[in-house]
């Protein structure tokens, strides 16, 4: 008998609660609904490469150990350690963010999640200027254009244009009919290969989004005239379109992914981003712009959430004698000054994220 169990799927932020997994017998399961990314994260549930015992390396070579010793071996490091680091949790559940939090302050570690190296940047930049956000279905219902701004998001959220753009929504029922997509970024991504007749594409030069985004400001602010040979490598047309959408669209959500998070011409072109967003509110009197910082950890806001709750602070907490103190480190720089003895690093692959020479000094400890 074939049973159906309806799951959620944790493969990214999107967090899809549509998956169906039929059990056909003990050694076969059918996976309904999920895409490449949500699939492979479910076949690793049954995969021979998943790690189900604890693991020791001795002679540069893993040797499986039983729960007690792997457990007595940790205690002991932790025992031994002065300087621990604890990162990662941003694909764990709250509640193991939440003991990793007090096992930090028990053992006076600093603790630090993906955030600080991905959206958490956003975050920290909206508690000084503010933010107009939204919610997935409030984009579903009510948005009419819709910005992917330094967003691949056909390959890192296979499952999000699906459901906000060629979803139906309560105020856009014909769906994709009336929605523009517009896509700006500093080469052609997959993502472009959905763009419409009516849609948009801007391909800016690198490092140029923040000049870009000044324009834009100033253009929404005081209708300056567009320079005939145009901006950032965007010509004269496009700018016009989308100055054009940006000031008449009814609901507007700009959906910023990674590429915004490097530092460009001494400045932040997120920070730049939210500003603009509020131009526009000031001057569209036809609707409404919002912005949504879209991550790839599945509860990495969660981490944000719970460290604000219990801390104060949503990221790169440093205890000492179970309080905590300020400090201006974060995982990067704890790593890079060799400022740590003992790592314990918990729902991340931290030495695939990381550059190899940060890598290479993380490994280098227990």
């Amino acid at each position: 008998m074939v049973k159906n169990n309806r799951v959620t799927c944790t493969g990214c932020s999107l967090l899809c609660d549509d998956i169906i997994i039929q059990e056909i017998d003990k050694s076969q399961n059918l996976i309904i609904g999920a895409c490449l990314k949500g699939k492979e994260k479910f076949n690793q549930i049954f995969s021979k490469n998943r790690i189900l015992k604890p693991k020791i390396r001795r002679d540069n070579k893993l040797e499986e150990i039983n729960w007690d010793n792997a457990l007595e071996n940790v205690i002991q490091l932790i025992q031994k350690s002065s300087k621990p680091i604890l990162y990662g949790f941003s694909n764990v559940s709250c509640e193991t963010q939440l003991k990793a939090i007090k096992l930090a302050k028990k053992i006076n570690g600093f603790l630090d999640s993906n955030s600080t190296i991905c959206q958490g940047k956003a975050l920290n930049i909206a508690k000084e200027v503010g933010l107009n956000m939204t919610t997935l279905t409030d984009i579903i219902n009510k948005s009419d254009v819709i910005i992917l701004w330094g967003l691949n998001a056909v390959e890192s959220i296979p499952r999000l244009l699906s459901k906000i753009l060629f979803s139906r929504g309560k105020f856009r029922m014909t769906g994709r009919e009336i929605k523009t997509l517009i896509i700006i970024d500093i080469f052609k991504t997959t993502s472009f290969n959905v763009l419409g007749t009516r849609d948009l594409a801007i391909l800016v030069k690198p490092d140029k989004d923040i000049e870009l985004i000044r324009f834009l400001k100033k253009s929404c602010e005081d209708k300056i005239e567009i320079p005939s040979n145009g901006i950032s490598g965007v010509d004269k047309d496009d700018l016009k379109r989308l100055i054009t959408y940006l000031l008449n669209s009814e609901n507007i959500v700009i959906l910023s992914g990674q590429g915004l998070l490097k530092s460009q011409e001494e400045g932040e072109p997120l920070k730049e981003l939210i500003e603009l967003t509020k131009i526009i509110n000031r001057n569209n009197k036809n609707g409404r712009i919002s912005l949504c910082s879209v991550g790839g950890h599945y509860n990495m806001v969660g981490f944000e959430h719970i460290a604000l709750t219990y801390t104060g602070k949503n990221q790169s907490i440093q205890f000492k004698d179970g309080n905590i103190i300020q400090s201006n480190k974060n995982i990067i720089t704890k790593i890079k000054e060799k400022d740590f003895d003992l790592s314990i690093i918990v729902g991340t692959d931290a030495v695939s994220h990381f550059p190899i020479e940060i890598s290479n000094i993380l490994t280098s400890k227990p």
